[in-house]
């Protein structure tokens, strides 16, 4: 999926770099780009696959938990969240341990539920990303995407040549692949923008709301339905979210 849906977008965005006419600056946000680039990449390949074997619902928002790192990022460089946002963080990890784990009639006592680990690498490596494009962002925005989409494809270029018996896909799924591609880097670059304008813990933290969508569409295109205790969880999450961004 990421070997398709990933390279296309690194001409568009090389297109709205060209449109925009913005001289390009060399320095050390470059190298921030290409770093975000890889683990943006591992983050996306441990959600796609933690949904594919895992509740989407779920999987999402235990991976949106990942901008508590940049929160502890802030922290380490001296910034003091309120005791709301620290209320907050605690909150958003009791919802990751209540979705995490599963209650099943058939197997007594609880279990990690499918694809929570690969969502708890995920959450992890997106924090990590919202750090590193934070600083590729300067000095412009979509130049650091454009080093950041770089250093994705680059390193998908590669493994597709690694492992091109192993890549398979069907012609009509073309556009949608093409399509989630497209909506990534505008995410990327919409995040970009706004680490130039407002805080990085705040903005970060905003951004992990996209579970909303993804839980709604899951229940009305999957049917997909949760323990109350996952239910809990994801409230949980959503409240720490809240409070975080107070």
């Amino acid at each position: 999926m990421l070997v398709v849906s990933q390279p296309p977008t690194l001409v568009l965005i090389v297109a709205v770099v060209i449109v925009r006419g913005v001289p390009f600056r060399p320095g050390p946000w470059i190298a921030a780009g290409v770093v975000a680039g890889l683990i943006g990449l591992i983050g996306l390949a441990a959600i796609y696959r933690a949904m594919a074997i895992g509740v989407v619902g779920v999987v999402s928002t235990i991976a949106a938990t990942g901008p508590v790192v940049p929160v502890l990022f802030g922290l380490a460089l001296g910034e003091r969240p309120s005791p709301l946002q620290l209320a907050g963080m605690a909150l958003a990890l009791a919802g990751v341990g209540l979705l995490a784990f599963d209650r099943r009639p058939a197997q007594p006592g609880r279990r990690l539920v499918p694809g929570a680990g690969l969502a708890l690498i995920a959450a992890l490596a997106f924090g990590l990303f919202l750090v590193a494009i934070r600083f590729a962002s300067r000095p412009d925005a979509v130049w650091g995407v454009l080093a950041t989409r770089a250093g994705s494809v680059s390193a998908l270029l590669l493994l597709g040549i690694a492992f091109r018996s192993r890549i398979k896909f069907r012609p009509p799924d073309l556009p949608a692949l093409f399509a989630v591609g497209v909506l990534d880097v505008g995410a990327d670059v919409f995040f970009a923008f706004a680490t130039t304008i407002g805080l990085l813990s705040v903005v970060s933290i905003l951004s992990s709301l996209y579970p909303v969508a993804t839980v709604v569409l899951a229940r009305i295109v999957l049917d997909e339905r949760m323990a109350r205790l996952q239910q809990a969880g994801i409230l949980l999450a959503f409240a720490g979210v809240v409070l975080i961004s107070v």
